[in-house]
């Protein structure tokens, strides 16, 4: 018993649980929000959260990464499998954020009820360890281009498994509700290609037959405010269709992530989509869950028109930071939109059958990234930034201390690549090593380390 209240205690003391009266899970203060980065860790990348940080100048308060579920499995020949490696968020010695994001790559189906404890308990870790946990499951549920996507009826049901199953052992997780930004919706679903008769109902929410820009993006895959902390949207800048050349996007922009009204380019009209930020950042603090503009290394089909000027790469992202990231107005008109994720990544994206080399990234061009840092510096004081911690020293009982099984590889990207590209620090079958294993600040439980393990799984 005395090891339970002792775990118990520690729990709640570093759980990263925002205490303030009416403020959910690890919600900053009204008037302030988080600047996030996902980072693309791959070996042929060789990026990390603490060069992004030097690049920066800043501590930056929360680093995403992904991962599968059910996890792939380990392989010592090809170094494929396993979870996100969250020791480069930890190297950063800070305390930001661990932003994980998980993808049922086998379908919904495949997602039992031991590989959500599994999860669970692996969050559970970095909040032991001092770090706060966004969960982020089968994001972008209502496009068509996921195995998990366009199935409201299945996606609700999992959820809330998912989501009381999580909770049980991380009860601090702040788990995130993100579908892709309306604007392009339905994104070319058909009935005929939604195979249940029953989600082919829920998703023609207007009754008239068809799927188009007046359906309801949103509200056939919510779960409910009880299975629910954050609520967050996909949101890039692209271009213009087929996305293969580059031209500045029009101020307002980024503001149709929350309004769903996008402008026409060239005219005074537009198209509504469905609206998000006043049904469902009103009732949860909510997210650019990921979001960017997109450079096109090496464009095609360039207009001839009079008067085109293609820009230059610090000019198109200038065009997507001083919309949003950097501007005033467009803060202070959304202020319950509480985290702006940048999706720091290059890679090769196809519309239309054309491949073309997209770089989202802020921090890799100089120029870029030296305009980027000057706009922000105006702004700062908005964004909360990771704390400093001591430098970790050797030796058990470090509170910087975190388990450190086999080096694997893992498959999930924001794309889903079909190659490994991203490290990841434990093996599939770590997690009993993990929990077992801890010589954090759990240390303090000494022989009932395997006691507080399944004091976690029970919570």
């Amino acid at each position: 018993m005395l090891a339970a209240s002792l775990l118990l205690s520690l729990i709640t003391v570093i759980s990263g649980q925002n205490t303030t009266a009416g403020l959910a899970l690890n919600e900053p203060p009204d008037g302030q929000l988080y600047l996030g980065a996902w980072v693309d860790t791959s070996v042929t990348s060789g990026d990390s959260p603490l060069a992004f940080n030097v690049r920066l100048g800043r501590n930056t308060s929360w680093f995403q990464a992904s991962q599968n579920i059910p996890q792939d499995p380990y392989d010592d020949v090809t170094g494929t499998g396993g979870i996100i490696n969250a020791t480069k968020v930890f190297e950063t010695n800070t305390d930001a954020g661990v932003y994980v994001t998980v993808y049922p790559n086998d379908g919904l189906d495949a997602v039992n009820v031991q590989d959500l404890a599994s999860l669970g308990v692996q969050l559970q870790s970095y909040i032991t360890a001092g770090h706060a946990v966004f969960l982020r499951f089968a994001p972008e549920m209502n496009g068509n281009w996921d195995i998990w996507g366009t199935q409201p009826t299945l996606f609700k049901a999992v959820w809330k498994t998912m989501y009381t199953t999580v909770k049980s052992s991380c009860p601090s997780c702040a788990i995130v509700w993100s579908p892709n930004a309306a604007s392009g919706y339905p994104y070319g679903i058909t009935s005929d290609t939604i195979a249940n008769a029953t989600d082919r109902a829920a998703l023609d929410t207007n009754g008239d037959g068809t799927y188009d820009n007046t359906d309801d993006a949103y509200s056939p895959y919510y779960p409910g405010d009880d299975y629910v902390d954050w609520t967050g949207v996909s949101y890039y800048y692209k271009g213009v269709y087929p996305n293969a050349y580059n031209i500045i996007q029009q101020p307002g922009y980024m503001a149709t992530a929350m309004t769903g009204w996008l402008q026409d380019n060239g005219d005074s009209g537009g198209t509504q989509y469905t609206e998000f930020y006043q049904t469902y950042c009103t009732r949860k603090p909510c997210m650019l869950s990921e979001s960017g503009a997109a450079w096109h290394v090496n464009q095609t089909q360039i207009p001839t028109y009079d008067g085109f000027v293609s820009p230059d790469q610090e000019q198109l992202e200038q065009g997507w930071w001083a919309d949003g990231i950097t501007n005033e107005t467009f803060l202070s008109m959304f202020p319950r939109l509480k985290m702006l994720m940048l999706f720091e990544w290059e890679k090769v994206e196809t519309d239309n059958d054309i491949p073309t080399l997209r770089d989202f990234r802020l921090t890799n061009n100089s120029d870029v990234l030296t305009g980027f840092t000057q706009a922000l510096e105006e702004v700062a004081q908005r964004y909360i930034w990771a704390s400093s911690l001591p430098i970790p020293t050797s030796g058990a009982g470090s509170p910087d201390q975190v388990p450190m099984p086999q080096q694997t590889v893992h498959r999930a990207t924001p794309y889903r690549a079909s190659t490994p590209t991203s490290l990841s620090l434990f093996s599939s079958d770590g997690i009993p090593t993990l929990i077992l294993g801890w010589t954090t600040a759990v240390a303090v439980l000494a022989s009932g380390a395997a006691l507080g393990a399944s004091l976690i799984l029970r919570m």
